[in-house]
C-alpha cells in the first residue's frame, strides 16, 4: 500500500509573472509558508472558529523566528524575504502590540495571456479526472456465471489414467451431475466468486447491526443569532468553550436576559466575559428576576443613582463641587481649632508661608 506525504506547493505564477521577476526562491517558498497557515485559518473560520478573522479579513501569526527554522536560514534574511512579498502586494504585514504582528496573505497574480513562459511544459494548471472502471465486482461476479452455465452445457470426455485412478482402461463420459465445483472451478474463479458473495453478505450484515455514528455538531452553530452577534461586537469570538458555557446561561434564564447582560456590559473593562455574564446571570436570579424588565428595573432604582452611605449614617452624593469641599476644610480647620489649637496654629502658619509671594531674584546679564 503505497503512502502518501504532504508538501508545499510554490504557485508558477510567482516565477511566469513579469510583476514578481525581482522576488527571491526563499521569499517564494516563505511565501508558500503563509499561504498555507492561511488556508488553515480559513478552515477553522468556516468550522465557526473566528479567533484568526478581524474587520480587515482572515490573517495568520508566523514569527521569523520559527519561519527561520523552516527555511534554514536567520531571522535578517526572513525580514528581506517578508519585506519583498509586502512590495510585490502578496502580504500586508499589521502590528498587533509590543511584539506580535497580523499577516495577511492576498492571492498570487495570474501570469498575463501575452507572456512567454520560462517552463517548456507550461502545465500551469493540472485538471484531475476520476475514471472508475467497469470492471466492478458485480461484472465479475456475472462472468463466474457465465462460465458455469457454460460448463454444465457440454459433456466432457476424458480419458482414464491408471497411475491417478482406480477406473478400468478405457473412456469414461463424465456427465454434468459427477462434475463438482472444487473439480472445476477454472482456475479458482468461482470459488472466489462465492467467496466474494458471503464476504459481500457479511459485510452488509455487519453494516446493518453497526449503530449509526451520529457527528457532533459545533456547539457555536447552535447558539441563537442574536447571543452571537452582541457577543460577538462586544467581546469578541466565540470559542467552543465560551459556546458550551453561553448555552448553560441560555437555560438557566433565557435568551433575552442573556442577551441584555451582554449589551449592558459595553464600554466596561471586563478581563473574563463568562464569569461576569455568570455572576449578573445568577445575581439576578436569586433576586427574583423572570425577565429583561426586572434587571432593567434592578438597574434604573438601585444602581443608576445610587448615593453613597458612610458609617456614621450620612448620605452625600458621590461627588461634590469646589465650593463644597472648601466648607468641608474650614469646618473640618474650626474643629481642630477647638480641639488641638497647637495643631491649628502650626497648620495655619506653614499655609500662610506657602501662600506669601517668594522674592524676585534678580538676573544681571554678563559683561562682554
Amino acid at each position: 500500500m503505497g503512502t502518501s506525504k504532504a508538501f508545499l506547493g510554490i504557485n508558477l505564477d510567482l516565477i511566469e509573472n513579469p510583476k514578481y521577476n525581482n522576488l527571491d526562491s526563499r521569499a517564494m517558498m516563505l511565501y508558500a509558508l503563509y499561504a498555507d497557515r492561511s488556508s488553515a485559518s480559513l478552515h477553522n473560520a468556516r468550522l465557526g472558529n473566528t479567533a484568526f478573522v478581524d474587520n480587515m479579513g482572515v490573517f495568520i501569526r508566523f514569527t521569523n523566528e520559527l519561519a527561520a527554522k523552516v527555511l534554514h536560514t536567520t531571522e535578517k534574511m526572513i525580514s528581506k524575504f517578508r519585506k519583498q512579498l509586502a512590495d510585490c502586494g502578496l502580504i500586508k504585514v499589521v502590528r498587533d502590540g509590543l511584539k506580535g504582528y497580523k499577516i495577511y496573505v492576498a492571492q498570487v497574480e495570474e501570469t498575463p495571456a501575452n507572456t512567454e513562459l520560462i517552463l517548456p511544459w507550461k502545465n500551469h494548471y493540472v485538471e484531475t479526472v476520476k475514471v472508475t472502471s467497469s470492471w466492478t465486482t458485480f461484472a465479475k461476479l456475472e462472468f463466474c456465471k457465465s462460465l458455469v452455465k457454460s460448463a454444465q452445457t457440454v459433456d466432457t470426455t476424458v480419458k482414464s489414467q491408471t497411475a491417478t485412478t482406480n477406473l478400468q482402461n478405457g473412456n469414461t463420459s463424465l456427465t454434468p451431475s459427477s462434475l463438482t465445483t472444487n473439480s472445476f472451478n477454472h482456475n479458482g474463479l468461482v470459488g472466489n466468486a462465492h467467496a466474494r458473495e458471503a464476504s459481500q453478505s457479511e459485510t452488509q450484515t455487519q453494516t446493518q447491526s453497526a449503530k449509526p455514528v451520529i457527528k457532533k455538531q459545533n456547539p457555536y452553530h447552535l447558539l441563537p443569532d442574536s447571543i452571537k452577534k452582541s457577543f460577538n461586537r462586544v467581546f469578541g469570538f466565540i470559542t467552543a468553550p465560551v459556546a458550551i458555557e453561553l448555552q448553560s446561561l441560555i437555560k438557566l434564564a433565557n435568551e433575552d436576559m442573556l442577551n441584555y447582560a451582554i449589551t449592558s456590559s459595553e464600554g466596561r473593562k471586563i478581563t473574563s466575559p463568562i464569569n461576569y455574564l455568570k455572576a449578573a446571570i445568577t445575581n439576578a436570579i436569586k433576586r427574583g428576576a423572570k425577565c429583561v424588565q426586572d434587571m432593567i428595573n434592578y438597574y434604573d432604582n438601585q444602581v443608576k443613582n445610587k448615593k453613597t452611605q458612610r458609617g456614621n449614617g450620612y448620605v452625600r452624593p458621590r461627588y461634590m463641587s469646589e465650593k463644597q469641599a472648601q466648607q468641608e476644610v474650614d469646618t473640618a480647620m474650626e474643629q481642630l481649632r477647638i480641639d488641638n489649637p497647637q495643631a491649628w496654629l502650626r497648620i495655619t502658619q506653614k499655609q500662610k508661608a506657602q501662600s506669601q509671594s517668594k522674592p524676585l531674584i534678580p538676573i544681571y546679564s554678563l559683561g562682554e
